[in-house]
Parts: C-alpha cells; structure tokens; sequence
C-alpha cells in the first residue's frame, strides 16, 4: 500500500516538475529564436549564411535543452521519490504501530476469553456438576474479567495519550502523594515477606494529575513487588534540585537481562519473567512524558532494579 502510495506521489512530484521545466525551457527556446531572429544580416555574407546560422544556433539550442530537461527530470525522479519516502514514513510507522497494537490487544483479550469459554464448556458437558463446580467456574470467569477490565482501562489510558489529551492538573503535595501510596500498598508488600520503605526530605509542590500519578507509583512498587524474593526490600525516595523533583523506586528483586533492558518500556513487551501484559511501564513512560518529565531504568540481572522519574517543579 506504501510503495504505491510512493510511486503516486513520486509521479505527482514529477509531473510538477517536468510542467515547470517545459514551460521554462519553451520560453528560454522562443527567446533566443526571437534574439537570433533580431541578429543584423549586415554581419553574415549573405542571407543563406544568415539563416543556415540561425538553423543550426537553434537545432543546437534545443538539444541541449532537451538534454538539460532530461537529466533535470531523471534527477527529480530519483529526488521525489526519496522525499515521497521520507514524507510518507511518519504514516508507515504510525500505521505498523496501530496494526502491532490491535493485533497485541487482541492477543491478551483473546486469551481470558479462552479460559472463560474452555471453563465454561468443561462445566455444561459435566452431567454430574455440582454446586462447586458452578461456583468454581464462575469464580474464574470473574478473575478473567476483572483481567480483561485492567486491560480494556490500560488500552484507554494509553490511547487518550496517544491522541494528547489534557491531563487535569493541580497543584500536589509530591511527598504527601508519595506517602500515601506507599502506605496504600505497604500491606501487600508485607504480606509477600517484603520492606518498603519511604524517604522524603521535605513537602514538595509540583503541578501533575494526582490520580496519573499514583498510577504510576502503584504500576511500579506492583512489579517490584511480583519480582522481589522473599526477604527483600524497596525503597522509595523523594528528592530535588532547582528545576526538577526526583522520585526513585529501588528494589532488591531479580533484575532485567541486558537483552530486555532496551524493551521494557515498549507496549506489550514481555521478558523472560515477565507474567503480566506488557502494558505497565509504557503507561509509566506515557503519563510521566505527559507530565513533560522522564525516567530511566537501570538493572543487573540478579541484584535489583532502580526506576528514576524526574518532574519538573512549579
């Protein structure tokens, strides 16, 4: 579809061209006829001299013309149809990306359906099914939906980024908010053998959608929390400078590979241990570029992983 969109587009640039080149070389033709025309018949032998000159000043002319034209035209082609490539590329990527992304929807919503339906299924051609059974599957089949409704709330996050729409931003007490969530899932850390812990030097005013926020520390202490051993710890900071607030999940967990570092901040991307829908840390990204902020992930495999993510202050 690209390549003929190329073409056509390589052909229109042409076309523009080879019209300005014609028009320009038929003037500059007609104009010096006109000149050589005007010539004074008094400087040739005779007349015979005088038009066999002007016959061959033009016949040479117009080669020469056709030629410049030619290789102005070839140029242009090759020119077009590079610009035709650049011009169409920002829509070549945007369109790869919306096909990756509805064929990756589709993959994670197609999958909790599967279990709902084969759940389904094994209980209808169960003639003998008792009441546990029934409520077995259906206790499955409302695990798999609250799934598919976190992933249908990721899939609508990131779209209304994608399409920039405005964050409601108020002033947020960047400590406070800290805290809060720390404390909020403070419970689940402990109940998997884990410290969290906060440290925050001070209140700290900054401009943000509290609510985004917070989904961004929840999405990073979850996975933190999935991939840290037993007996571990996270640590969460808040600090500044002059310009920018600091925020800095450290955990004790497994690490990322080398290979999976470069990735993880892409949608759907899934490591080697990664369980979840690869959609956590892109929202992170999403929503801290929204806050015209940006983060880095540094691992090793096997000691931990430090999330840094810098805001810009008021």
């Amino acid at each position: 579809m690209f390549f003929q969109a190329r073409l056509k587009l390589t052909g229109l640039y042409v076309l523009i061209v080879a019209i300005i080149v014609c028009g320009f070389s038929f003037y500059l033709y007609q104009n010096i006829r006109v000149n050589l025309q005007d010539t004074d018949q008094e400087d040739f032998a005779d007349i015979q001299h005088h038009d066999s000159f002007i016959e061959h000043t033009l016949s040479k002319t117009a080669n020469n013309i056709l030629l410049a034209d030619l290789v102005i035209v070839v140029l242009a082609a090759g020119l077009s149809y590079v610009l035709a490539g650049r011009t169409l590329r920002p829509i070549q990527l945007s369109v790869e990306a919306q096909r990756t992304f509805a064929a990756n929807a589709s993959h994670e919503l197609r999958t909790p359906l599967a279990v709902m339906k084969n759940d389904i299924e094994v209980l209808l051609r169960n003639k003998y099914r008792s009441k546990d059974d029934e409520v077995a599957t259906l206790t499955s089949n409302l695990e798999e939906i609250f799934r598919m409704s976190g992933i249908v709330g990721d899939l609508l996050l990131l779209a209304r980024s994608d399409n920039q729409q405005v964050l409601e931003i108020t002033s947020v007490d960047l400590a406070k908010l800290l805290k809060s969530v720390t404390d909020k899932i403070r419970p689940l850390a402990e109940s998997k053998g884990l410290t969290l812990s906060y440290y925050s030097t001070e209140s700290l005013m900054v401009t943000v959608s509290a609510k985004h926020l917070e989904r961004v520390a929840l999405n990073i202490l979850q996975n933190s929390i999935d991939h840290t051993p037993l007996g571990g710890s996270i640590k969460v900071s808040l600090t500044h400078d002059a310009k920018k607030a600091l925020i800095q999940f450290i955990d004790t967990g497994i690490g990322i590979t080398e290979d999976d570092l470069p990735h993880v901040l892409t949608r759907f991307y899934k490591g080697v241990s990664s369980g979840g829908t690869g959609l956590g840390l892109s929202i992170v990204k999403e929503i801290v570029e929204q806050h015209g902020g940006n983060l880095s992930i540094e691992s090793t495999k096997g000691e931990g992983t430090k999330v840094s993510i810098y805001i810009p202050l008021n």
